[in-house]
């Protein structure tokens, strides 16, 4: 009986949080294969080895597929070192050159520590190559959240997201977002502050 309340009562907090997160924080648009001038991958830690991530694959495999689909012709890789010595954007650019998309094509943003410098680094970025579109690529559980920012930044953006990595199971992925989401909403009044010019 204690493990079935014990449940339900998991389950309520995890829908509360997800509903409070849903009615605060507007629904990401997706781009619906409309064409950008630019597309923003978010970093995710590499392995302690340097390979990527299961989450950090997805998220590159994504951004492939739209470069090759004709989507963005120029792809920002955003991410430092945050986890380890490796740094997120070479081990995206690396993989993306390995997946067919040209060097010349990749531009490596290295000092972002998080979503909100990822999203304001890559807009300065737009802003010195004259790229207005853009397309942010990242998982299923991130777009709200960078959307969000990149509302806040006035950045003319659509999302896509990456596939659940296959390595993790449900119940982890529901982990996350309760995660990210718990500290969306915790944060709310720091988000406000955020200025787009």
């Amino acid at each position: 009986m204690m493990i079935i309340f014990f449940v339900g009562t998991i389950l309520m907090c995890f829908l509360v949080v997800i509903l409070a997160t849903c009615f605060n924080f507007k629904k990401a648009d997706y781009n619906n294969g409309q064409k950008r001038e630019t597309m923003i991958v978010l970093g995710y830690p590499a392995r302690k080895d340097g390979s990527m991530s299961a989450i950090l694959r997805e998220r590159v495999y994504k951004a492939a597929e739209l470069y090759h689909e004709g989507i963005a012709e120029t792809i920002i890789c955003t991410g430092s070192a945050v986890a380890n010595d490796y740094v997120e954007a070479d081990v995206m650019a690396q993989s993306l050159i390995e997946l067919g998309v040209p060097d010349c094509n990749i531009i490596r943003e290295k000092e972002a520590k998080g979503t909100y410098e990822n999203l304001i680094n890559s807009k300065y970025i737009m802003q010195n190559r004259n790229l207005k579109t853009s397309i942010i690529v990242s998982s299923p559980w991130h777009l709200r959240k960078a959307s969000f920012y990149a509302t806040k930044l006035k950045m003319d953006h659509t999302v896509e997201k990456s596939s659940f990595p296959y390595e993790y199971p449900i119940i982890f992925i529901g982990i996350i977002y309760l995660y990210i989401y718990t500290q969306m909403l915790i944060r709310r009044k720091s988000y406000e502050k955020i200025n787009g010019s």
